[in-house]
């Protein structure tokens, strides 16, 4: 026997309804419309199947008929949760059904019905649990199942040659196939959705992976501009300390001396990590670094851009640069968040000089009008993170109970908590 998946011992005894595939959410409409909807059809199709079969068996064959009832709506009912179950429970009815056929009585239980073959009616739901089935199995798995669908077209085929002659088999076989093409048709949309959804998700990972890295570069490069100004300030006053500071001795210049060589290694030092981390193809920046000072400037841009701001900034001169252009980067993500995803909604800014540290604190309210479509991959809110962890401090960010947004961020300062 073939241990592959697609085997036909596999499909009628050893495999399990776990080595299919999940089902696909096709149908996204409330349970209770799906209910109604399935109830109906099923009652619909009892109906048909009960009067057609009590027509071609007879008034004795009450038992038999409920039986080939009971077979033929199991299978609609099992195929979501157990679709192989399903196939076995429907290829079982139609070979009961296909046996009775040969059967027929004398005399009918009730006048004309809508078919004088019961078969045309108890084939109905069999061949949407097949297409189903074959769907959700994985490559060369439908082969089993297909061959067991064939297998009944022929039989029905074979059990009306001598009222339909060959038309039935020709019929029952071109459905049949038809039915299997439709579900290896489901199947592979299936498969080319899940790899659309795959490339999409490594899409935007990438996106994700590579902004996180530019928001490094970005800093690593501020970071040189405002660690290598204050370099190159205890550099130059250390060489010119002898010629600037009367009465300096010996001991002492050559401490300078020392002092200078080391923060221009340091300045080397930086620079050679700013050359490792930044981005080969930006440009470095060479402009003089936004700081608390320019935050007036950026909220009034923002106000002349249409948002409503209302702002109190109360910082002392006493913070360090590097906690400074954080704080306004800071600012000008939280900014540009809200303004993406909050359009008309009116933004409350607060920067406070606290005795613990930097309280930066951007609330906006719900939407007022639709926001334009926007990749929201959270790089904003990460950069957010990142600037944090290099400072130091604690920040929250997420959305109000109202459907505004909230971000809140502490940043550390420089000797604050120290004995």
């Amino acid at each position: 026997m073939d241990t592959y998946g697609g085997s036909l011992g596999w499909a009628l005894l050893t495999g399990r309804d776990a080595d299919l595939e999940p089902p696909s959410a096709w149908w996204r409409v409330p349970v209770w419309i799906k209910a109604v909807l399935a109830g109906s059809a099923l009652a619909v199709l009892m109906g048909l199947t009960y009067g057609t079969w009590a027509r071609y068996l007879g008034g004795g064959s009450v038992p038999l008929i409920f039986f080939l009832l009971i077979l033929q709506i199991v299978p609609p009912l099992l195929v979501v949760k157990f679709p192989l179950t399903a196939v076995r429970v429907a290829a079982a009815g139609m070979v009961s059904a296909i046996i009775a056929v040969l059967f027929p009585a004398d005399y009918a239980l009730f006048g004309r019905t809508a078919s004088e073959w019961p078969l045309q009616i108890q084939v109905l739901p069999y061949l949407p649990v097949l297409a189903l089935t074959l769907a959700r199995t994985k490559p060369g798995q439908g082969r089993g199942i297909s061959i067991i669908g064939v297998t009944l077209a022929v039989g029905v085929g074979i059990a009306q040659l001598p009222r339909a002659g060959t038309k039935t088999l020709v019929w029952s076989l071109i459905v049949v196939t038809a039915t299997i093409v439709a579900g290896y048709g489901m199947q592979q949309r299936r498969r080319a959705l899940e790899q659309a959804d795959a490339a999409e998700r490594t899409t935007v990972e990438e996106r994700a992976k590579r902004a996180t890295l530019q928001e490094r570069a970005l800093i690593a490069r501020e970071l040189h501009d405002i660690i290598g100004h204050h370099l190159s300030l205890i550099a130059l006053r250390t060489d010119s300390a002898r010629y600037r500071v009367p009465d300096v001795s010996e001991a002492a210049e050559e401490e300078f001396r020392a002092i200078g060589v080391a923060a221009r290694e340091a300045l080397d030092e930086a620079r050679r990590l700013v050359g490792v981390l930044r981005d080969t193809e930006a440009e470095p920046e060479h402009e003089p670094q936004p700081g608390l000072a320019e935050v007036p400037s950026l909220i009034d841009g923002c106000r002349a851009s249409g948002i409503e701001i209302r702002a109190e900034i109360s910082a002392r001169d006493d913070v360090p640069a590097l906690v400074e252009l954080a704080a306004y980067r800071i600012l000008q993500e939280a900014l540009s968040n809200a303004a993406r995803h909050s359009p008309g909604a009116k933004v409350d800014v607060e920067v406070r000089r606290e005795p613990d540290g930097l309280k930066i604190l951007v609330e906006n309210g719900p939407p007022t009008r639709p926001a334009g479509p926007a990749l929201n991959d959270g790089t904003g809110l990460a950069g957010i993170a990142e600037r944090v962890t290099l400072i130091g401090g604690s920040h929250e960010a997420g959305p109000r109970a109202d459907g505004g947004f909230r971000v809140a961020v502490k940043l550390d300062l420089p000797g604050v908590g120290e004995a």
